[in-house]
């Protein structure tokens, strides 16, 4: 991923995961001009990154349908910012934020119910996850280190 997309991304997922931890709620203002920038940028890099980026946005998808099965258990603007980043990641860069998003937070869970933090039925904001989990895969990559799901 090039440097502009991804401080481009950070950017978005920053404001995201700010209005998640203070209002609990997504930053619904921010989803339509980060997604349209997405796609311009994939169809700028030609009908591969079109179709990247289209594809990308599977892993929000599937989190959107599990929202709506869960009569929204699980956040469908989470899903809608995982739609966002499919944009500009493809499907398995996207797959693979999802998965270590999901990771980081099972063990930030983990341990704040060891230590009392919090209960069983305690609501955490997810997208500072996924802004942690960007953070790691984007270090891992500029550190040369390849892994992940390719």
């Amino acid at each position: 991923m090039t440097a502009g997309k991804s401080a481009i991304l950070f950017l978005f997922l920053g404001i995201c995961s700010y209005t998640d931890i203070r209002k609990k709620v997504i930053c619904v203002k921010c989803l339509p001009p980060f997604f349209l920038t997405g796609l311009i940028l994939a169809a700028l890099s030609g009908k591969e990154g079109l179709i990247s980026a289209v594809l990308g946005m599977a892993a929000g998808l599937f989190i959107l349908l599990i929202s709506f099965i869960t009569n929204g258990a699980v956040g469908s603007g989470d899903a809608l910012a995982l739609m966002v980043t499919g944009v500009f990641l493809g499907v398995m860069k996207n797959t693979e934020l999802l998965c270590l998003s999901l990771f980081i937070s099972a063990v930030f869970s983990a341990a704040a119910l060891i230590s009392g933090r919090c209960g069983r039925k305690t609501e955490l904001p997810f997208l500072p996850f996924i802004l942690a989990a960007h953070f790691l895969m984007t270090a891992m990559e500029y550190a040369g280190l390849k892994g992940g799901l390719h």
